[in-house]
């Protein structure tokens, strides 16, 4: 059956994300900054459908009515709270949001699904799609399985219904908290697992990381869930213990970690990689890598988060603002070396 989406503020994991969607015979729009479609981008991702007519200016989204679409943000995350806040109007007739953008809100230091209801009495419905993949995977028609994460079970049922292939699936879970705080974090532990490489023998540190990555994600969306209505959803929190092991087990959870931590193309484990060499800065590193979600997700977990942390993020916190002389050393006593 088809469906019509509608994909908001995309980037290069937006694109492909649309261009599977018509893959599947879907209706779709493509609403950017950008309108025009470089070949640079077709070529670098091996974009098979989408074309020029898919895709509209972000500045006539004010303009479209909604039609029983599937309404997917695609931005980053330094831009998802400000796509929401400039398209005010259009988002405030919405009930129900899908969102591709891991991370935190810069802003306000809030989970993105906090923002979106606290800002938008309308929407009653949020998922997460998160899980271990690459942009350029998915237009290659390579195996992926992630999660897609939402308190609505009708929503993540949707959403699977219309998005499942030979080569694709979302596993629904509800426990969209975990899902959420686990995109945050592995992009953290990247970075010190791609130092840690570089200091040290390649690999034989980097599962200690993710093990903690994992283990203080858990004790963050434990306490995640003091901003939901507990009442509502005490049954969910009765059992999270019980589902432990299935939570962690999940794509969105430890397959992620495992990805971004040791992968060469995830960006973050590069900019660890990079800020190992005591000649580079981190100024330079970041002007080499670009986006690197896991130094912007730390400083604002540290500076301005509804979220109280330590252990990895406050040990990369401290790595940020030493010497470069000093970085190894930190990293030494953190894993009793």
């Amino acid at each position: 059956m088809t469906t019509k989406f509608r994909v908001l503020g995309a980037g290069i994991w937006g694109l492909a994300f649309s261009d599977y969607l018509l893959s599947l015979g879907h209706s779709v729009e493509i609403f950017r900054r950008d309108v025009s479609l470089e070949a640079e981008s077709i070529q670098q991702l091996g974009l098979k459908n989408v074309r020029s007519n898919h895709i509209k200016s972000l500045n006539t989204l004010g303009e479209k009515k909604h039609e029983n679409e599937i309404n997917i943000i695609a931005a980053n995350s330094k831009g998802f709270s400000d796509l929401l806040n400039n398209y005010e109007n259009y988002f405030s007739r919405l009930t129900e949001l899908v969102s591709l953008t891991k991370g935190i809100d810069h802003q306000s230091g809030r989970l993105f699904s906090n923002f979106v209801f606290d800002r938008f009495e309308n929407i009653q419905k949020y998922a997460l799609i998160s899980g271990p993949s690459f942009a350029k995977d998915l237009c290659d028609e390579k195996r992926i399985i992630v999660s897609i994460a939402s308190l609505d079970a009708g929503l993540c049922k949707s959403m699977f219904e219309a998005t499942r292939s030979s080569y694709f699936q979302m596993t629904p879970t509800k426990y969209i908290r975990h899902i959420e705080i686990a995109g945050i974090t592995k992009n953290i532990a990247a970075i010190i697992c791609g130092m840690v490489d570089e200091y040290f023998d390649k690999g034989i540190h980097t599962n200690k990381i993710i093990k903690k990555a994992c283990e203080e994600t858990w004790e963050l969306a434990l306490v995640s869930f003091n901003h939901l209505h507990t009442d509502k959803y005490q049954d969910m929190v009765d059992n999270l213990k019980h589902n432990k092991d299935i939570i962690i087990s999940s794509p969105g959870y430890i397959g992620d970690m495992i990805l971004t931590c040791k992968q060469n193309q995830s960006r973050n484990y590069q900019f660890g990689k990079l800020i190992a060499d005591r000649k580079i800065s981190i100024e330079d590193a970041k002007n080499t890598i670009g986006t690197v979600e896991g130094y912007d997700c730390c400083k604002t977990l540290m500076d301005n988060s509804e979220i109280s942390v330590d252990g990895l993020t406050a040990l990369l916190y401290e790595i940020l603002k030493s010497k470069s002389s000093e970085r190894q050393g930190l990293l030494k006593e953190f894993l009793q070396v």
